[in-house]
Formats: C-alpha cells, structure tokens, sequence
C-alpha cells in the first residue's frame, strides 16, 4: 500500500492526527474495527492517548501499525510519535508490569476456557444422540394386545389371540410366529386345555429387548358333556 502524505500540526498529539486521519477517509470506529480486527477498545486507547488501556508495547506497536496502514498513513512516523508520547520502554515500570502480564494471561486463560468448554459442549452433544439412539433402539416395540382380556373364562376349546405390534416387529404366541398384516395387526387360534391357561404373546424387534404381555384364560368344561361327544 503506498503511503498518502499529509501535512499534519506538530502540535497536535498521535490520536488527535489519528483521529483526524479516520474521519477525513470517512470511517467509521466500528468500520475501523472490522478492517482492522482490533477491538475497539484499543482502537479508541490510541485515539485519546489512553495509552495504560492499551496491551504490552510490543502488540500495541503492532496494532498501531496495523491502524495506520489501514488508514493509509506512514506507519514509522507515528510509531516514533507514540514512543516520544508514551515515554517508557518495554520495561515499563514495576507497579505497571504485573498488570499488563496479567491481562494479558487472563485473555490466554479465557481463550483455553473457550475452546474447552466448546469441546465439551460438543462431546456431551455427541454421547447424548448417540445414548439417545440406543436407547431407542433397544427399548421394546409396542405391543397391544386386544383379546382375549386377562382372566377370561370360556367353555371353548380354541380361543382367539388378536393385538398389534409396532412396524418392524415380530411376534410370538406361545413361542410361535404369528404372521402380521401390513399395518401390524395380528391374530391367531390357541388351543386350551381344561382349567387355567397361561398365553404369552411377545413381540421383539433387532437388538430391542421383547415386549412381553401374558392372559390367564380360564376353560370351564363339564366332563360328562364332554364324554358324551
């Protein structure tokens, strides 16, 4: 970038030609701050010869060479001006440094804590979803089961066993596949043996545990009626 010259007062100090200089390119300080990446803090440091709110000399140098290059200024010329301004070295007094090393490790603690946190964040993201899929996967389908209702008591021999299952499912009657319809309805004949009979009907899907419902139905034959036949 070539450097614009400008005829500045001698009189006037290192922010009040900054700031001159901004305003005749007709920028803005958050503008500045957008092109710059400075924050606007330090930007408005150099402005008003805030110098203690800006950082260690050393990146202060390097933002104010970056914001007079920015500008289109002579980055040499106003980095003397700031050294005869701010008329301390890099040692800078010892009630000054513990300061300065001190913010400047705060924002290096800040940033770790950051990039930490976002990292956790999204590992617990990623163990949440994943837990979340298992458990679906192995929790037991839906299973209802319409008839016969628990406790039943019949004089048939055969009773009917209807319900439904989730899509996907299987099922089972006393350990033998029923066939399902298209929407998941089912129903099959039990045979009963006199007294009480216990059916289980289960239904399971690919690495879900089985869902389990169970029907006493109870047969009431009269055994002479029945010799007689």
């Amino acid at each position: 970038m070539a450097f614009v010259i400008r005829k500045f007062d001698n009189a006037q100090t290192l922010g009040q030609k900054l700031r001159a200089m901004r305003r005749e390119a007709n920028f803005t300080m958050n503008e500045m701050e957008q092109k710059t990446k400075i924050r606007k803090v330090f930007l408005k440091a150099f402005e008003s010869g805030a110098y203690n709110k800006l950082p260690a000399p050393i990146y202060a140098r390097n933002y104010l060479k970056t914001y007079v290059r920015a500008l289109g200024g002579n980055a040499q010329y106003f980095l003397d001006q700031f050294e005869d301004e701010r008329g301390t070295c890099d040692f800078i007094g010892s009630t000054r440094m513990p300061r300065q090393r001190t913010r400047a490790l705060q924002f290096l603690v800040a940033s770790k804590f950051i990039k930490v946190g976002a990292l956790l964040l999204v590992g617990l993201s990623v163990v949440t979803y994943v837990g979340v899929q298992i458990r679906t996967i192995a929790s037991p389908p839906d299973l209802l089961v319409y008839a016969p209702v628990d406790g039943e008591l019949t004089t048939d021999a055969l009773i009917a066993v209807s319900g439904h299952a989730e899509e996907g499912a299987s099922v089972s009657v006393n350990g033998e596949n029923v066939l399902l319809s298209q929407d998941g309805y089912f129903e099959t004949n039990i045979a009963l043996e006199r007294g009480v009979n216990i059916i289980a009907i289960e239904s399971s899907k690919r690495y879900s545990r089985p869902a389990l419902e169970h029907r006493r139905v109870v047969l009431n034959q009269d055994r002479s009626i029945s010799s007689i036949y």
